[in-house]
């Protein structure tokens, strides 16, 4: 069967995928018959909440020393992302940032993990999120390179339908815990923090003192476990429960 054909027998099935663990089972045989051993599919976040989306079968000891070592944020594969709209291979990463002794010591210690040489399609939609699916295959074989044009077909599609399934009617609220989930009176304050405002300033505008807004705003933080203010901006926005027009107009 031609490569073509295995591409557009994916688009079809994946259309119809129903949860993310069956897309899951879909796409890692599909990984598998155009020679690759691993992929990554996911935004470039260090959590798994709301309808942002990570799945994949990278090996075990590689991911436990990406989170013991907080890589996500250095690794250079997800910021090489950031400067192209097609996928590109893991030994041109160079090409596209400077890499620092950090990227460089990343890049070998996944090498050391058993991650080779791979292939990685940059995913970016306006107002979400950076995302990303990645292919890999073990040290010593090289990339076929005549399957890379199909792979990223198959990362796009792919990619999409976890969108899709992130963003159905209830998915996000299953996924959200509700001890997550922001008060109206916080997020009237969250609302004029993201918009620049001082406690004081936003204590003028809702009727509160400005002890009030600060516990508010506060209380928030501790919710989602984070420690800064914009850090706090920046999960509400992602959770949807901050929109970009609540920040923009006002």
């Amino acid at each position: 069967m031609g490569r073509l054909r295995d591409v557009q027998s994916f688009v079809r099935h994946v259309g119809a995928v129903e949860s993310l663990e069956a897309l899951h089972e879909l796409l890692e045989p599909t990984v598998w018959d155009f020679g690759f051993q691993y992929y990554a599919l996911g935004h470039h976040v260090n959590v798994v909440h709301g309808d942002l989306i990570q799945i994949g079968n990278y090996p075990e000891s590689w991911m436990a020393t990406v989170h013991k070592r907080s890589y996500i944020s250095d690794d250079p594969i997800l910021l090489a992302c950031q400067t192209s709209a097609v996928g590109f291979r893991w030994s041109d990463v160079s090409r596209h940032i400077e890499l620092s002794t950090r990227q460089k010591q990343i890049l070998a210690d996944a090498w050391r993990a058993g991650m080779g040489e791979g292939f990685t399609v940059p995913v970016n939609v306006p107002g979400e999120c950076a995302g990303s699916c990645s292919f890999a295959h073990r040290p010593g074989k090289p990339l076929n390179e005549s399957a890379l044009p199909s792979i990223q077909y198959i990362g796009c599609f792919a990619f999409e339908a976890a969108r899709r399934l992130a963003h159905k009617p209830g998915m996000r609220n299953r996924m959200l815990a509700a001890e997550e989930s922001l008060t109206p009176r916080q997020l009237d304050c969250l609302v004029l923090v993201a918009r620049g405002k001082t406690d004081w300033e936003a204590a003028q505008l809702l009727g509160l003192s400005q002890d009030t807004v600060h516990q508010h705003v506060e209380s928030a933080k501790r919710k989602y476990g984070v420690a800064t203010r914009t850090q706090l901006v920046i999960r509400a926005l992602f959770d949807n429960q901050l929109g970009f027009q609540d920040v923009i107009h006002g």
